[in-house]
């Protein structure tokens, strides 16, 4: 049996127990809680719990568990990559269910990139599951990129579904009519260090779809970064060569951080709250917000790092940038700048050097 306490100022003992009977799952009032419960008898993860919380959290019904039967034979057109830090319940429960019900029209090959404190199985067929270094996401996408075999690649993030039957579809066409790269949720960057300036892309990879040769043409992503900003890097090394990315509507899910509040918020349980979609997308995003703004022990390490690999991008990028406003870009760097001599550090590869210190140290392990 299984059983999960649930906060009533996140959703109500009422809504709960009226979404809890249609899908048999049992409702328990208990004050400022309400208790939800279901046998597990096949799996750890029963499908009417993820009904019942994909319905609680205006989430879409979830996908069949993975069958790899689900997917189409030969040759990949699409190689998909995810790169998996500490959400392997999710990935597993969710993101590989969604991957394999929406891509059923072409052929595809997932590739499951672990760089985090845990170890990815292997056990699934057309799943190849390998590892990379840890903790160094742009590593991870390189990795995964070498050894697939499609014409095109999928970048994905271990936290977001795809919900859009017709991804693949969107994603070609755009890329066969001038784009070079296509991603589902694009960022900006417009102010740095307290200097505001003319708005950068970021291409995130929930996912990013390019072709594999233009992949290698950018010669992949930039593996100086750790955490944080290769995809900005990787967006201005597209846009620097006259390369056209480009934003597209495919439908997808992105819960913005699961593996951050993992592993810098643990709480017992929490990755297999995050595989049945028990906590909203507004509370991942909130628990990470916490950390950020709680200065609990990491965090000044953690700014000053991310810190670090935007003046890394602004001086590599300095001339490309000069041609858009030189004086802008040039106080956010100055900015930046002074911000790491004034946090005690000798440089920013320093910084980000302690940073991968007190990363490690977060997760209990050292690779």
């Amino acid at each position: 049996m299984i059983e999960i306490c649930y906060p009533n100022r996140v959703h109500d003992t009422g809504r709960a127990t009226t979404i809890g009977r249609a899908h048999g799952v049992e409702i328990t009032p208990g004050g400022d809680h309400w208790i939800a419960r279901h046998a597990a008898r096949d799996s750890a993860y029963p499908q009417a719990l993820k009904a019942f919380f994909a319905d609680l959290n205006d989430l879409q019904a979830p996908y069949p568990p993975y069958d790899a039967a689900g997917l189409a034979d030969g040759d990949p057109l699409v190689s998909c990559i995810i790169v998996v830090n500490e959400n392997l319940p999710f990935v597993r429960e969710q993101l590989l269910p969604s991957l394999v019900a929406n891509s059923r029209k072409h052929p595809i090959e997932i590739i499951v990139v672990c760089n985090g404190s845990l170890d990815c199985e292997a056990d699934s067929p057309k799943l190849r599951v390998i590892r990379s270094e840890w903790g160094v996401v742009s590593k991870a996408y390189n990795v995964g990129a070498r050894v697939s075999r499609g014409k095109f690649i999928a970048l994905f993030h271990d936290d977001c579904m795809v919900r859009d039957p017709l991804w693949i579809e969107k994603c070609i066409q755009r890329l066969d009519r001038g784009a070079h790269i296509v991603a589902a949720e694009y960022r900006a960057i417009s102010e740095v260090g307290g200097v505001t300036m003319p708005e950068l892309p970021i291409a995130k990879c929930v996912p990013l779809v390019i072709r594999k040769s233009d992949y290698e043409r950018l010669g992949g992503y930039d593996e100086y970064h750790y955490i944080g900003y290769e995809d900005f890097d990787f967006t201005l090394a597209a846009v620097s060569r006259g390369m056209k990315p480009v934003a597209t509507n495919v439908l997808v899910d992105h819960f913005h951080g699961m593996s951050s509040t993992l592993k810098y918020n643990p709480v017992p349980g929490l990755p297999d709250l995050y595989a049945l979609t028990a906590v909203p997308r507004t509370a991942v995003m909130q628990r990470f917000k916490e950390f950020w703004n709680g200065g609990r022990y990491g965090v000044a390490h953690m700014r000053q790092a991310m810190d670090a690999q935007l003046l890394y991008v602004l001086r590599k990028y300095r001339t490309f940038l000069a041609g858009i406003d030189k004086d802008a870009y040039a106080r956010a760097e100055a900015a930046l700048e002074r911000d790491i001599a004034n946090s005690g550090f000798s440089g920013p590869d320093i910084v980000l050097q302690r940073f991968r210190e007190v990363d490690r140290e977060y997760s209990g392990t050292a690779r």
